[in-house]
C-alpha cells in the first residue's frame, strides 16, 4: 500500500517540475542557476508490520553550499545532495509546516485517506516553497524566510559571485564556523580568502562614475516614486535588506546633508548613491521643492518581486 501511496506522490510531484532519484524515495527540482528544491519521503522507526509511519522532509540546497560539501568530502561532480544537505529544511505536515508531521498508513481506508490529505498539503505548500528557487525571491524573502539564517544565505550566493566588499561584510559578524567554510570555497574557487576590505567610495557621483554605478544605471527601467523626507532613512534601509546589503551608519553619515542642495526640478541636481547587494542598484534623489517630499528614481536589474516591493516602499506618505 505504501508503493501505491509513493507511485500517487511521484506523479504529483512530476506535475511540479520534479524528478525521482532512480531506487529513491528522493525527488529534486534543480532551478537555472542549480539551486536545487527536494522533498524526500523518510520512514519512521516506529513503522511495524502493520502499519507505515513516514515523514515527508523539503529542503533548498543552494548550489555553492552543496559544491563546497562535495569538494570536503572528495565527492564526486556526479554525486546529487540529499535533503540532509539543505540550508533550509522542514517537514510537510497534516496541519502546517513541520507541525502535526508523522503520516501513517496501515489499510486502504488509511491509504486514501493519508493520500488525498497529503495531496492536498502539497499543492497549498509548494506553490510558495518552490519561489526559494527564484533567487530574486529568495534576497527578498530572505530575513522573513531564514531569519537567524538569513546571513548565511546572502552570503553563499555573494561567494558564488566572487570575493566583495559587501560578502566581508556579512562575514564579520557571521558565524565562525560557517565563515570559515565560506572562506575556504572562495579560497578553492577564486585562489585567495582574502576579501576587499574598505567601503565603497562612490557616495556622490558625477556622469563619470564608477564601473559599479555604471552597471547599475545602464541595467534597466527605473522605479520611480517619491516619499516623505523622514521616511527617506527607512526605505533606503528596507530596500538594503531586499538586495542583501548591510546598510550602517557609514550609510547614514553619508546621507546628512547630501539633499540640501538637490532639486527634483533640475536633471543636474540629484544625490545618487550606490547599494551594492544583489542585484546592485544605483538609488537618485532629490528634494521636491517647497515640500517635505523627496523624490526618488532607483535603477537597477530589478526581477518583478523586487520591483514590486520597492514600488509599494515608495508610497509612503
Amino acid at each position: 500500500m505504501f508503493d501505491t501511496f509513493v507511485k500517487g506522490f511521484a506523479e504529483q510531484l512530476a506535475g511540479y517540475g520534479f524528478e525521482r532519484e532512480k531506487g529513491a524515495r528522493v525527488f529534486r527540482r534543480f532551478s537555472r542557476d542549480r539551486d536545487v528544491f527536494i522533498v524526500e519521503l523518510q520512514s519512521s522507526t516506529h513503522s511495524t508490520r502493520t502499519e507505515k509511519v513516514f515523514y515527508i522532509n523539503v529542503a533548498l540546497v543552494l548550489a555553492p553550499h552543496w559544491e563546497s560539501h562535495r569538494r570536503r568530502l572528495g565527492l564526486p561532480v556526479s554525486e546529487l545532495p540529499r535533503e540532509v544537505h539543505g540550508i533550509w529544511r522542514h517537514r510537510i505536515g497534516f496541519t502546517t509546516l513541520s507541525g502535526g508531521d508523522q503520516w501513517k498508513i496501515k489499510d486502504r481506508a488509511t491509504l486514501v485517506k493519508v493520500s488525498k490529505d497529503v495531496r492536498r498539503r502539497v499543492d497549498e505548500t509548494l506553490p510558495e516553497l518552490l519561489q526559494m528557487l527564484d533567487r530574486d525571491t529568495l534576497f527578498v524573502d530572505a530575513a522573513e524566510r531564514f531569519r537567524g539564517r538569513a546571513w548565511q544565505v546572502r552570503a553563499w550566493l555573494l561567494a558564488e559571485k566572487g570575493p566583495s566588499e559587501e560578502l566581508e561584510r556579512l562575514l564579520s559578524s557571521g558565524e565562525p564556523g560557517a565563515v570559515r567554510v565560506i572562506r575556504e570555497y572562495l579560497a578553492n574557487s577564486y585562489g585567495t580568502s582574502e576579501l576587499l576590505r574598505t567601503r565603497p567610495q562612490l557616495r556622490h557621483e558625477s556622469d563619470s562614475g564608477s564601473d559599479q554605478t555604471r552597471r547599475a544605471t545602464d541595467a534597466g527601467p527605473a522605479v520611480q516614486g517619491r516619499v516623505a523626507e523622514d521616511n527617506v532613512v527607512q526605505v533606503l534601509k528596507r530596500i538594503s535588506g531586499y538586495i542583501g546589503y548591510v546598510y550602517d551608519d557609514l550609510d547614514e553619515a553619508a546621507l546628512t546633508g547630501a539633499l540640501d542642495d538637490t532639486n527634483d526640478e533640475s536633471a543636474d541636481a540629484w544625490f545618487r548613491y550606490p547599494l551594492m547587494g544583489m542585484p546592485p542598484l544605483l538609488v537618485h534623489l532629490a528634494q521636491s521643492p517647497g515640500s517635505a517630499v523627496v523624490s526618488v528614481h532607483i535603477e537597477g536589474t530589478m526581477g518583478q518581486v523586487l520591483t514590486t516591493r520597492i514600488e509599494a516602499l515608495l508610497d509612503l506618505p
